[in-house]
């Protein structure tokens, strides 16, 4: 009779766990949007080649040198792609923040900044936050090229010669 009731309570302990335990269900979920398009800028990393200029260029604060233009190339658009905001994103130079912070170490210039400039030659503030940043139209199911310009800007007088290196990062942001 023991046995009997010690079986019956160990089945109905087994009965109660099964009762206890419930079907679980994940949803996964994605998102297929045809507003994206292949980003070229000449390979993973490109460099955009300020050329040279002599210090006595960068006599005073504000000094710039020419501009040189770079593109970002957006091809295989889909149809419904119609902006984008690019997020230029950087160390910035502690005496001028709109300027991309340059190389400090052994043989580089001091003094000098280097800047990003829009299509129109307008200064494009760095690490801006998303919501600041202007839409640039782009045409769907097209190629869309969007220039941009760099150059030196000195922040002191005078400057030190020596190779002039900054690091810019681009983030798109399509709609």
């Amino acid at each position: 009779m023991m046995r009997r009731l010690l079986f019956m309570l160990i089945a109905s302990f087994s009965l109660i766990s099964s009762v206890q335990a419930a079907d679980s269900v994940i949803t996964i979920t994605g998102q297929l949007k045809d507003n994206m398009c292949t980003v070229s800028v000449g390979g993973d990393g490109f460099t955009v080649n300020l050329n040279t200029y002599a210090t006595k260029n960068f006599n005073s604060v504000g000094n710039t040198s020419g501009t040189v233009p770079f593109s970002i190339t957006l091809s295989n658009c889909g149809s419904a792609v119609s902006t984008v905001k690019i997020n230029i994103t950087g160390t910035t130079d502690s005496a001028n923040a709109t300027l991309l912070k340059t190389s400090t170490d052994t043989g580089y210039a001091t003094g000098i900044g280097v800047q990003i400039l829009d299509s129109s030659q307008t200064i494009v503030q760095p690490n801006q936050d998303s919501s600041s940043l202007s839409a640039i139209t782009l045409t769907a199911n097209q190629t869309n090229v969007i220039t941009y310009y760099a150059r030196m800007v000195s922040t002191a007088s005078p400057v030190g010669a020596g190779t002039v290196s900054a690091t810019a990062n681009f983030t798109l942001q399509f709609n």
